[in-house]
Order: C-alpha cells, then sequence, then structure tokens
C-alpha cells in the first residue's frame, strides 16, 4: 500500500513549500467514494468534502516531508486513492530520527486542527450563523484532522503508528527479523481488533437498540469501511508476517518501505 503509483497523463502537479507535490486520478475517485453520503445534503456538500480531504492530507505528508527535509532527505508528495506518500530520496539515518519522520504527519494534521479550531474560537469564522456549508467545512475539517490522525497512530502497518511500533521493536529487540515479527504481530492484533469494533459500530447504528451507548459522544465510532480497511490491513500484515517468519527478512535485510528508501 505504499508503493508509489506510476505517473498518468491526467495526473496534477505543482510544488508547495519547495516540495513538488502530485495528485494521483485515483485520489479524486477515492475521495468521493469516502464523501458520498454527503450527496444526500446536496453537491455542494460533497465538494467541501473533497476540499477538506485534499488540504488534510497535503497537511499529513508535508509534516513527513518538512521532517525529512530536517533529517537530510529532500522528498516529493504524492496524493492517491485513499491518502498519500512522503518519499525521500535517501534513507533517514537514526531511528530516533525516522521515529519522528513518522510522527511528524499526524502531528501536522493536530496542528492544523488546534488552528482551525483556536480561529474559529476566536473569531467565530465557522458558526452556523455564516452558513451551514460554512459550518460543515469547519466541523469536517477539525474532525477529519483530529480522528483521522488519532487513527494514523495505531500500531498498525502500514500506517504511522506501525512504522513507530517496528522501530521500537526493532531497537528492544537486538535482533531485528525478531523486532519485526513483533511488531506485525501486534499490527495483526490491533487491526483485527479495530475491524471487529468497526463492524460492531455498523451494526449498532443499524440496530433499533443500541449496545453502544456507554461511550462517550466524542469516542470515535467505525463504520464499514473501516471495518474493511483493517481487515485488509490485518491480513496485508499476516501476509508479512508469514513471509518474515520463513526467514526470508535475513535474505533480504533491507526491508525499508517505499518512503524510508
Amino acid at each position: 500500500m505504499l508503493a508509489e503509483p506510476d505517473r498518468t497523463p491526467y495526473d496534477v502537479n505543482f510544488r508547495l513549500l519547495g516540495f513538488r507535490v502530485r495528485i494521483h486520478p485515483l485520489f479524486w475517485l477515492g475521495t468521493v467514494l469516502l464523501g458520498a453520503n454527503t450527496l444526500n445534503a446536496g453537491l455542494e456538500y460533497l465538494a467541501i468534502w473533497v476540499a477538506v480531504v485534499l488540504i488534510s492530507i497535503t497537511v499529513h505528508e508535508l509534516g513527513h516531508a518538512i521532517a525529512f527535509r530536517r533529517f537530510g532527505s529532500d522528498s516529493h508528495i504524492v496524493l492517491w486513492m485513499f491518502g498519500g506518500l512522503a518519499v525521500p530520496y535517501s534513507r533517514v539515518a537514526g531511528r530516533n530520527q525516522r521515529i519522528l519522520v513518522s510522527l511528524a504527519g499526524p502531528f501536522a494534521g493536530f496542528l492544523l486542527c488546534g488552528l482551525v479550531y483556536g480561529s474559529n474560537y476566536a473569531i467565530g469564522w465557522g458558526s452556523i450563523r455564516n452558513g451551514a456549508p460554512v459550518a460543515w467545512f469547519y466541523t469536517a475539517l477539525v474532525l477529519v484532522n483530529l480522528y483521522w490522525g488519532i487513527l494514523n497512530l495505531l500500531p498498525v502497518y502500514p500506517l504511522d503508528g506501525g512504522q513507530v511500533s517496528r522501530e521500537l521493536c526493532e531497537g528492544k529487540w537486538r535482533n531485528r527479523g525478531r523486532g519485526v515479527i513483533v511488531s506485525l504481530k501486534i499490527s495483526i492484533g490491533v487491526a483485527i481488533a479495530v475491524a471487529v469494533y468497526s463492524i460492531i459500530c455498523e451494526m449498532d447504528y443499524r440496530s433499533r437498540d443500541s449496545v453502544l451507548d456507554f461511550l462517550p459522544w466524542w469516542f470515535p465510532r467505525g463504520s464499514l469501511y473501516t471495518g474493511l480497511l483493517f481487515g485488509l490491513l490485518a491480513y496485508q500484515s499476516y501476509q508479512l508476517l508469514q513471509f518474515h517468519s520463513r526467514g526470508y527478512y535475513y535474505e533480504a535485510p533491507d526491508d525499508r518501505v517505499s518512503w524510508e528508501k
């Protein structure tokens, strides 16, 4: 899932803060599919959703790209399908530095969330008094950057939290192969738990009698999409675990994912 997609004639290319940014056409398709339910409120809400996702993922990847540059590696950004990539041109040396690179993306989103929330608190631009679309833009921008950032920190491959988990496990176990295997087992367990929780949430939503009323209002609810996504991530982690458990890790010690190379 971390491989950079091939270029197409329909890519959108531009530069932002000195970084090359490429938007693959599948980014628009994936974003529209994620926000298809907003069409119930009107086409303008789907357009707002696309803008929110574009801004949020770009800021997330900019966080990675700036961290890469800080540690001596330039990079470019690719947005595609259901996410994005910051692709460096050289490997970042040092485990702590690589961990900071992984954390920089979610925390860039948290910073944006704080700025949006703080500006609204100061001048009230996201109030319903300025129109329902503006209020929805504000709410979506805050929630996407907050909850997607938290989700990205889960220790599941290939999310940022999964990269941090691998680095920490490799640091704990001198045998790097053992560290990767432990981190993959953690990834499988957490991904399955999130998938099961998401399915329960979807069933609860369709049921007349809720069994999740004990959860606070701010606790994120799963959906069929998150259930499918984390089910897929659990399966991918299982495949990687089988690969490393058979000893192939030692035959190919350079197991870095694309954004690390």
